[in-house]
């Protein structure tokens, strides 16, 4: 296969995600690629169910709803013709992302970055970062 036969998109339902699926798009017409969109979250309703949790209701609140309209804004976006399949995943987003690339042979991963500087990337962890740092094939950032 060559690098743009099939790329995987991580979606949040952020502008920057969604600039990173404009871009795959992009390249899929061009190449002729097929797409994976892949949302990440922390929790979904299987594991937040019945616990007290100290995290606040925006990050411990059953993801389902989220998921599904996050996937759905990323649906819209790409035209009739591209072969494209949509997915989800439970865990630590960066993690997630690197693993689903090697098992579904995603050459190429295009991803949003959110443009931390050094000190607050550090400190706050960029997803980013960690896909380019553990990803086999070629991962290509989008401000």
């Amino acid at each position: 296969m060559g690098m743009f036969a099939r790329i995987l998109v991580p979606v949040d339902g952020s502008d920057g995600s969604g600039r990173a699926l404009d871009t795959a798009v992009a390249i899929s017409e061009a190449c002729g690629a097929a797409l994976d969109i892949l949302y990440v979250s922390y929790f979904n309703s299987d594991t937040d169910e019945d616990m007290d949790t100290w995290l606040p209701d925006f990050v411990a609140a059953p993801a389902g709803d989220e998921i599904h309209t996050v996937l759905e804004q990323a649906r819209r976006r790409i035209p009739e013709g591209i072969e494209v399949e949509f997915h989800q995943r439970i865990g630590k987003p960066a993690k997630q992302i690197v693993e689903f690339s090697k098992e579904n042979g995603n050459e190429t991963i295009v991803i949003c970055g959110r443009g931390l500087d050094v000190v607050r990337g550090f400190l706050l962890g960029s997803v980013s970062q960690e896909v380019m740092e553990a990803a086999l094939g070629a991962v290509i950032v989008v401000k």
